[in-house]
């Protein structure tokens, strides 16, 4: 009888053990992933991994910035386009980036292009309602000042409809880039050779808990730098202008 309770005590002594050992390999530790993030940037990994995924947003961001501005610019200016186009780009807007990764892969295959029509289809609708928005909320007090002034066509919209609807295209060039990034991540989880989604799937392949923890650090640290160092000094300068903010 001791004899059977000395083994079920060393069975279960084992399995802690195990269990312990086991947890402490799968669980990232800060020392593990300052260690990782060193190593990465030392062979060039990460920065390989930052390059691809920085030339992938801005081309994809870049190409919904313009068709999503030529959109909202079109239902802001024609009232049947906006009745016609509003509620579906309001719709298709409120859809997460992740649900057009069955289409994408229907189209376009496993490829490059895949990954960047999920980050323009991300952003696209975000610019497009921010413009769209911006341009509509324009005070018609103001265009009337402008007509009173004898402003041609073309100066009351540089001087006077863009400055007044600047605020809320930043805001929706911000809330379309926010997106775009996120649908960039879910691209290159499905398929990208080089990029920080890669990277991701490439640490959870190996098991390593550490790599994945950096690379989820890296893209938090890109996301906040374009967030800060972008949006937020223009969206600065241009509250500052209005007096509603220090420069």
């Amino acid at each position: 009888m001791k004899t059977k309770h000395r083994s079920l005590a060393l069975a279960i002594f084992a399995a802690s053990v195990l269990a312990a050992a086991s947890a402490e390999a799968d669980s990232p530790s800060p020392a593990g992933i300052a260690r990782n993030l060193a190593h990465g940037f030392a062979s060039g990994d990460y920065l390989r991994a930052l390059g691809a995924s920085a030339l992938r947003i801005a081309a994809g961001f870049t190409l919904a910035a313009l068709l999503g501005g030529a959109l909202g610019i079109l239902q802001a200016a024609f009232t049947p386009v906006r009745r016609l186009c509003g509620p579906l780009t309001t719709g298709v807007q409120a859809l997460p980036a992740v649900c057009w990764l069955p289409v994408a892969l229907l189209w376009f295959g496993r490829g490059e292009s895949a990954v960047l029509f999920c980050v323009v289809v991300g952003s696209l609708f975000a610019v497009a309602l921010g413009v769209r928005d911006g341009l509509a909320q324009v005070p018609p007090l103001l265009r009337r000042v402008g007509q009173t002034f004898g402003l041609s066509r073309w100066s009351q919209i540089t001087r006077i409809t863009i400055p007044a609807a600047l605020p809320a295209i930043l805001a929706g060039l911000k809330q379309g880039w926010s997106f775009g990034w996120r649908a960039l991540m879910a691209g290159e989880l499905i398929y990208a050779t080089a990029g920080l989604g890669r990277s991701l799937t490439a640490g959870r392949e190996a098991g390593d808990a550490n790599q994945v923890f950096a690379v989820m650090l890296l893209i938090l640290f890109l996301g906040v730098a374009v967030d800060r160092l972008g949006f937020g000094l223009i969206e600065k300068r241009v509250l500052a202008k209005r007096g509603l903010a220090s420069a």
